[in-house]
Formats: structure tokens, sequence, C-alpha cells
């Protein structure tokens, strides 16, 4: 891409596409900073639903909301339990069904064929099929698609924008339709880029087909240096995607630093210093080391949110900003003032809400108490300043201060499943090797794809990299061996 710009491409003439948004935003960001180009030059730099929603002229009335699938759920007594994802529509919804039924329209199968591999539905396949009657029907009456929908009309044309270069990033994780897309593309375009890794292929069960990917007849062009790996997390990780049966043969060469991977139980791991990153293979098992570490007292991050509520840090830290001379923002004060009490040792109530206030001033403790309402001494600690905190947070935050840290500090520990930290890197990565007894019971019909989750588990490791042995009878080990 940079060497198409660099050459004088014009911008409208280059097509990126990726799976997933956040690649996509990178790559306009990369271009926009180092090629000084606005945002709206790159305008076929997209995820793949996006270019479906462009190319057919679509609205955001003619997709499917959050609110759709919720009525759709409650008309016909579906349990909605699970979130809800509308890009990918509803991947992972197991009672709903609905996973089997996109699974078998993005795949281009039957929705038999996919009952008989993943049939984990309630009332079985009648039932399955009656849902996936009435959801064809529910979109129909009220006129909107989803984005496996889009993907099929676009299919359909047999057309795609007329540009000079396509690039496709993580190929490997395209399913067969969007494998479509690409073929399309090739048709229009007068050269086309694909680039990804069959060994971080990790979406399978959402229809993702690796094997467009190694069984491709093109020039094939190999990395060869990681800038992250250390020589022996290198060696684990070579080790065992060696063992994929399919795969694209490479040669790449790690560090020249060692690093350090080491088997170990977690009590015996030293968080509070250095960049963390701790992985399991599904929520569960990330939750149960959540409530650990708030025991401890530690602030983290689990799946991008901050492990104490948003609103809580906000008010903590802005009160001790006016306790150290600090002034803080208007955002800051609503936010704060949400949890200190009303009255005479509060904040009075025509001035809770800051009515008339400059939204973009700043606040000083003096300003707060003179103009705003503000009744508290400024020697008040926190747990009485902001006294409408519930009880669990004010316990949790006294644990975090107790530790030695404060709110105020960078969040340093992340806790992730192996799927949601694709792509990141952090410098100390702690595994957790535990399996759930159906991925245990899916992984001896396919070892492979287990393989390929632990070792983009494994190569997210920049220095160090700890495996937690399993406490229950199912674990990675078996496909370490």
């Amino acid at each position: 891409m940079e060497e198409q710009l660099s050459e004088g491409r014009e911008p409208d003439r280059i097509g990126y596409f990726s799976f997933t948004r956040k690649a996509t935003q990178e790559a306009i960001d990369r271009a926009c900073t180092k090629f000084k180009l606005p945002r709206k030059e790159l305008k076929w730099f997209r995820t793949l639903h996006s270019l479906a929603y462009q190319w057919m002229g679509c609205t955001n009335t003619d997709i499917i909301q959050k609110q759709d699938f919720k009525d759709f759920y409650k008309e016909y007594g579906i349990d909605i339990s699970q979130s809800i994802k509308v890009e990918e529509n509803v991947v992972g919804e197991e009672e709903s069904g609905l996973h089997l039924i996109d699974l078998y329209r993005v795949k281009n199968t039957s929705l038999e064929e996919e009952f008989r591999k993943f049939g984990h539905v309630k009332g079985g396949l009648a039932r399955l099929q009656k849902i996936d009657k009435n959801y064809r029907m529910f979109k129909k009456n009220r006129t909107i698609k989803d984005y496996t929908d889009l993907i099929t009309e676009f299919n359909k044309i047999q057309m795609s924008p007329k540009l000079d270069i396509v690039i496709v990033d993580e190929v490997q994780d395209l399913k067969p339709n969007e494998w479509q897309m690409v073929q399309i593309m090739m048709k229009q375009a007068k050269a086309i880029y694909l680039a990804g890794d069959d060994d971080q292929a990790i979406y399978s069960w959402s229809g993702a087909d690796v094997s467009k990917l190694i069984d491709l007849d093109c020039h094939l062009q190999v990395l060869n240096q990681s800038y992250r790996i250390p020589k022996t997390i290198f060696a684990k990780s070579n080790s065992l995607v060696s063992r994929i049966k399919k795969r694209i043969t490479k040669e790449w060469q790690p560090r020249n630093d060692q690093g350090k991977v080491k088997n170990t139980n977690f009590e015996s791991i030293d968080l509070r210093e250095g960049q963390w990153l701790i992985l399991g293979r599904t929520n569960y098992y990330i939750n149960n080391v959540a409530e650990e570490l708030k025991n401890k007292g530690f602030l983290f991050e689990k799946n991008n949110y901050l492990s104490i509520s948003s609103d809580v840090a906000v008010a903590y830290r802005s009160w001790k900003a006016l306790q150290k001379g600090q002034e803080i923002s208007y955002g800051q004060v609503r936010t704060m003032y949400q949890y200190i009490s009303l009255g005479s040792e509060g904040v009075s109530r025509g001035k809770k809400s800051l009515p008339g206030a400059d939204q973009e001033s700043k606040f000083s403790y003096e300003i707060l108490s003179k103009e705003w309402g503000l009744n508290i001494s400024l020697n008040a600690p926190w747990e009485v300043a902001l006294s409408r905190i519930k009880e669990y947070d004010r316990i949790y935050i006294k644990q975090i201060l107790n530790s030695g840290h404060d709110l105020d500090e960078k969040v340093n520990i992340k806790l992730s499943t192996i799927h949601g930290a694709k792509g990141g890197e952090s410098q100390n990565v702690v595994v957790f090797s535990d399996i759930s007894k159906r991925i245990n019971d899916n992984m001896w019909s396919n070892r492979d794809d287990e393989r390929r989750v632990f070792y983009v588990a494994m190569t997210r490791a920049k220095e160090n990299l700890y495996i937690i042995p399993s406490t229950s009878p199912y674990e990675y080990e078996e496909i370490l061996r």
C-alpha cells in the first residue's frame, strides 16, 4: 500500500479491505499520517461488509439493528442472554440457533449439514428450520437485510469497484462467501495482493475457510523476519504449528534476544512490574482470573473494559485531582457529581447538573464551591466525598489502594480470550491451557484448529511466555505433544 501511494497512485484507485474494522482503521491512520491524506480520499479502505454496504447503495435503515434482533427474539421466544454482534450477525448465539443459520449461508452449505456438525440447539433440527423460515420472513416484512444478505447480493451482481490495486488483509479469516467477493475483485482490478497467515486461522467455527489461502495458485512472498518474537518463544510456537498437517511452509527468523518460556502456576507470577496480557480459551476462565485479580487489588482491563466502572474511576480521579489543586473538565465534574450526595455536605440540588455552565470551561475546587454548589471539605477522603459509590466498588478501590496501587496509574494488565487478543502483543504473556469439554470433544476431530489458536496465544509475547497447566481434565497438552 505504501509503495503504491509513494509511486503516485491515486488514493481512490487503491482498495484496502480487511476482516475487521480495527485493521482497516489502522491502515487508514497509517496512510493519512504518512502521506498527509484526508480520510475522504481513501474511499475504498473498508471492511468487506462495508464494501458490500457501500456498493449496494445501502443506508442504515436498510440494515438490521440490535433492536431488530431483540424484537425478533421476543416475538419468537428465543433466549437473548448472549451478546448481539450486528456486523457479524449473531455469531455465538447457541440457544437461538441463529449462529448455525448464518453459518450455512456464509459457507454456501445447508442448514441440515451444519446442524449435523454442530447441532447444539434446543428443539433440534425442526425448531432450527422454523427459526430460519421465521427469520427470513421477519427481515422481509421489515424490508431489512443483515450483513450476510449484503455479501450475497454483492456476489450475485458479479461487479465491484474498478480499482487499479486491491489489497485484502487477514485473508486466512475469510469465509467462503467473502472469498467469492475477492474473486470478483480479482477480475476487475489490475493487481491484487492478499496478506494473511494460515497458521493464525482461528475462525473456522464462524465459517472461515483457510484452505482457500493454502490452495491459492499465486506468487508467494513470506515475510522472513519477526520483530516481536524472541528465540525461545519462536522455537516453542514453531514446534507447535509444524505439526499442522496442511499448511504453507515458512522460513522466518525471530529476534536475536532469547526471551523466556516457562511452565508455571499462576500464583507464582509477579504481576506488579511490566506489561501483561493474560489469555484464556474462553471467557469462563478469564472471568475466574478477573475475580482473583480483584481480590488481590489489581487494576486491569478485561476484553478492553476497565475492571471498575469507568464512571467510578473518573469520579475518583477527579476528586483526587481537585485535592492536588488541579482543574477538571465539565464532563469530569458531571461524572463526579453523580457520586456526591445532595444536601448540606454534598452538592446543592439546583447545581448538580451544572445548569448553564460553559462546557469548554475548567473547574477548580474554589470555583465549584463558590459557584456550583459543592459543599464538601477539600480534605475529605474520597470515600466520604464520593459517598454514593456502591459498596462493592468501594471495597475494590480500597483493595487497589492497600496493594500499593492507585486508579490514576496506567493499566498494565489486560485479560482477554485468545480470539480477542489476535493482533495484540505484550511484554509478558500468560496463557491458561484449560479448555472446556466441548472444545476438547471438537478438538479430537480437528486438532489443527486448536493448534492454530494456541499458536496465536503464544506469539503475542515479546519477551516472556508463561504457560499455566490445566486444573481440569481438559487441556491443550494433548495438542502440544
